[in-house]
C-alpha cells in the first residue's frame, strides 16, 4: 500500500541550520486552529510552534495542529507553559521536534530543560514512545537526544546576566529572546522597548551565543525586523503569530472599504418626461 505523504526524518532540519549557523524562520500559532496550522505550514517557514503558555489551546487540538504542521511542511514545535517535567514530556510524547521553554534564569533552570528533554543516562524523560517515532528513520529514543531542538527563553534581567552559563550547557541548541518580559525585567514599558537599554540587553545575549557557539532567536513583529536580526547574527526568528497576521490582514482589508461608493437611487440618472 502506498504510504503518500508519509516522510521519515533522517535528522531534524531546524536543528540542523541551529547548530550550522544558519538562520530559520517561523512564527507563533495561537488560534488553537489546526486549519490555520496546516494553512500557516503550506506558507514555507522553518518551523512553527504552537504557544501553550499564552493561548487556550488544548493538549487535543496541539496535537492536530502538529499534524496538521508536519503535513504542510513546517517542523512541529511548541513552547510549554513553564520549565515543567510533565507538560514538556507528554508535549515531546505528542510530537513536538522541538520546545522553546520559558523563564530560563540560570544554568540550574537550563538543566532541568535539558534534563526533562533527554532520556537516560542523559536525562530523566520517562520513555513511553511518540506520536512522531513512526516518522523518525531509526530508533526514536536515540534520535530525540541527538536531534529535538533545545530553545530556551532569555527574558528575565537575571537570565541575561547568566546567559553565558546557560548557553554552555551541553544540550541546549539556542535561546529566544522574550521581548515583552525583558522590558518589564528592566523596569520599561512596551512604548519603551525601542530604547537603548533593551536593545543594550539583547546583544548581551547575542553575544553570549557568539561566545559558546548557539543559536540566539527572538520574535519579530514584522519581515523587515527579521531581516535585520539575522544581519546581527541572530537565527531563530518568529515573525508575529498567525492571530497577528489575520488581524492585521483584516484591518487592512477593512480600512480600504469606502462606504461613499453608495448606488446612486434608482432613476436619478433619468430625464424628466423620459418614458422609461
Amino acid at each position: 500500500m502506498s504510504l503518500i505523504g508519509r516522510q521519515k526524518f533522517k535528522t531534524n532540519p531546524v536543528t540542523d541550520k541551529l547548530r550550522n549557523g544558519e538562520p530559520t524562520v517561523g512564527a507563533w500559532l495561537s488560534l488553537c486552529s489546526p486549519a490555520a496550522a496546516e494553512t500557516m505550514a503550506n506558507i514555507g517557514w522553518d518551523w512553527l510552534v504552537v504557544d501553550a503558555e499564552h493561548s487556550p489551546v488544548g493538549f487535543e487540538t496541539m496535537v492536530n495542529c502538529f499534524r496538521a504542521m508536519q503535513l504542510g511542511g513546517a517542523v512541529p514545535m511548541a513552547r510549554v507553559p513553564w520549565n515543567d517535567i510533565v507538560w514538556i514530556q507528554r508535549t515531546l510524547d505528542a510530537g513536538a521536534m522541538g520546545l522553546v521553554v520559558p523563564m530560563v534564569n540560570n544554568r540550574e533552570d537550563a538543566q532541568n530543560v535539558v534534563s526533562n528533554m533527554k532520556y537516560a543516562i542523559r536525562g530523566q524523560r520517562s520513555f513511553g514512545g511518540s506520536r512522531v517515532a513512526s516518522y523518525i528513520d531509526g530508533d526514536y529514543r536515540f534520535w530525540a537526544d541527538e536531534h529535538l531542538s533545545v530553545v530556551v527563553m532569555i527574558e528575565t534581567v537575571e537570565a541575561v546576566q547568566n546567559a553565558e552559563a546557560i548557553l554552555s550547557l551541553d544540550g541546549i541548541d539556542g535561546c529566544f529572546i522574550g521581548p515583552n518580559d525583558l522590558a518589564l525585567s528592566l523596569g520599561l514599558t512596551f512604548k519603551e522597548m525601542n530604547s537603548g537599554v533593551h536593545e543594550e540587553a539583547m546583544m548581551k545575549v547575542l553575544e553570549a551565543c557568539r561566545n559558546t557557539g548557539k543559536a540566539a532567536g527572538k520574535h519579530c513583529m514584522n519581515g523587515a525586523e527579521v531581516s535585520q536580526r539575522i544581519s546581527q547574527g541572530f537565527q531563530f526568528l518568529a515573525l508575529s503569530s498567525d492571530a497577528g497576521m489575520m488581524a492585521r490582514a483584516a484591518r487592512e482589508e477593512f480600512n480600504s472599504v469606502d462606504y461613499s461608493k453608495k448606488p446612486q437611487p434608482v432613476g436619478a440618472n433619468h430625464n424628466k418626461g423620459s418614458l422609461y
